[in-house]
């Protein structure tokens, strides 16, 4: 791989694109019933086991050719023998229909703020985003990581606006008493989840031309951006809202004051803004590996399938976003580290090397079927 696109920040802005639209909201409700110290203690957990399969993941990228997404990837290194391409073709379908509805939700959430911020019907709303999402990845990976790098300095420019304004409207003190098992497990399924963005790898390695180095850098910074954002926005929507609300902005705006709510909507709609930008480049770039089509068509069977979907009024925000969350764990610990295992073999370890080995094997796996259980968990 010789042609580079992007910018490491770039890159990195893309994976952190692809966590903060939803999951990052979750997390303040969640901390306020684990205690603020064991969260901590999680989300650090969460960011070292996320860094750990997304570098395996970008290796069997690396092994796998010039501009190989996962499915390239998980067909070279696990699917083998005669069922080789119906295994991939099964497993192209199965993750198609988990990122459709990925995307679905983030048309759904936005839809909803937008429709009351335009004062516009739900449907005209829904067709408002999509539009705005989908025509960035039409002009392809550049558009997207420079969209992504612009986008993204502004969402920490608006969190540290609030951030500060907080700091004037301290109506709570900070929860410090654990919670129960299962509420810390609900804790540690959405921080696998806020940082999740395995799909995007694969877009990283090729922007920055299959630079092992800088690809590591990327998806370290990319992660670390979203590290920063849980706990500042936790820390201020805990001091600062009058309820903590599940989608933490709403509750932590409404705390600081009236302004601040319209700051908020418009954070929020940022924010699943990049990662639909994140998550729809990705597919395009999977249908174009598999089907071999004219890249407007993979752009189209990227990006429409979610807008019907939400037309269709399949679930609420919160719906999609635990069952994508659930699907892709299960994926992941089923397939990934079993792939990576096998492309240990074709010339070492380039991104992980001693890191890499049984032992962190056996823990991705523990961590993500964890991430999948939690993402079932009710939490009242």
């Amino acid at each position: 791989m010789k042609s580079k696109q992007l910018t490491v920040w770039e890159a990195a802005c893309i994976i952190t694109g692809y966590g903060v639209g939803g999951g990052v909201m979750a997390m303040p409700y969640l901390t306020a019933r684990n205690g603020l110290a064991v969260s901590l203690l999680i989300l650090l957990a969460a960011l070292l086991a996320s860094f750990v399969l997304h570098s395996m993941i970008a290796e069997m990228t690396l092994k796998s050719g010039e501009g190989a997404q996962i499915t390239g990837a998980f067909s070279k290194y696990l699917f083998t023998g005669k069922w080789k391409k119906g295994l991939t073709l099964a497993f192209f379908i199965v993750m198609a229909l988990v990122l459709f509805t990925n995307l679905a939700a983030y048309i759904s959430g936005a839809a909803e703020i937008l429709s009351e911020l335009l004062g516009i019907g739900l449907v005209w709303a829904e067709l408002l985003f999509y539009a705005a999402a989908a025509s960035v990845v039409l002009f392809g990976l550049k558009a997207v990581g420079v969209s992504e790098k612009l986008v993204v300095a502004v969402i920490f420019a608006i969190v540290g606006i609030l951030a500060v304004c907080s700091l004037f409207h301290i109506e709570n003190a900070l929860p410090w008493r654990p919670g129960t098992p299962a509420e810390g497990l609900a804790y540690f399924g959405m921080a696998m989840f806020a940082f999740l963005a395995f799909f995007s790898v694969p877009q990283a390695v090729q922007g920055l031309g299959g630079d092992a180095k800088k690809v590591r850098k990327a998806i370290f910074l990319g992660m670390f951006n979203n590290f920063v954002l849980i706990l500042v926005i936790t820390v201020c929507a805990l001091l600062s809202s009058g309820e903590v609300t599940q989608v933490a902005m709403i509750g932590w705006s409404k705390g600081i004051g009236s302004w601040a709510q319209l700051v908020g909507s418009v954070f929020t709609i940022l924010a699943m803004l990049t990662t639909y930008w994140s998550i729809s480049l990705a597919l395009a770039d999977i249908v174009e590996e598999q089907l071999r089509l004219e890249r407007r068509v993979c752009w189209l069977i990227a990006t429409l399938p979610s807008l019907l979907m939400t037309f269709a009024g399949l679930a609420g925000f919160m719906e999609f976003m635990r069952l994508a969350g659930g699907l892709i764990a299960i994926l992941v610990a089923v397939m990934g580290v079993p792939a990576y295992r096998r492309s240990r073999r074709d010339g070492g370890s380039l991104m992980l090397g001693r890191w890499g080995g049984t032992g962190m094997q056996a823990a991705m796996i523990a961590a993500y079927v964890l991430m999948a259980l939690g993402n079932l968990v009710t939490v009242g």
